[in-house]
């Protein structure tokens, strides 16, 4: 799932990670159903909505987003690759 040559590159865990950070980034805090309407326009097309709960999964085990009451957190940190 996290990169899937069967499916389009659109798909993986990486970039749906990415637009997410991008768009939290300018948000800051979105209700979940909202998130994912707006992840569609971005994207023009219909994702289901798993792939997008994989993605924050993702993001949250970074530190990167938060989710509260059915809302998405985006958690301004800065990942540091290089610690052990």
């Amino acid at each position: 799932m996290i990169v899937n040559i069967e499916r389009e590159p659109d798909m993986s865990l990486y970039y749906l990670g990415s637009v997410l950070i991008k768009f939290l980034e300018q948000v800051r805090v979105i209700a979940i159903e909202e998130l994912l309407q707006e992840i569609q326009n971005e994207l023009e097309q219909k994702i289901h909505v798993d792939f997008m709960y994989y993605a924050l999964d993702w993001l949250f085990l970074l530190s990167l987003v938060r989710i509260e009451e059915g809302k998405v957190y985006y958690e301004d940190k800065k990942v540091d690759s290089t610690q052990d």
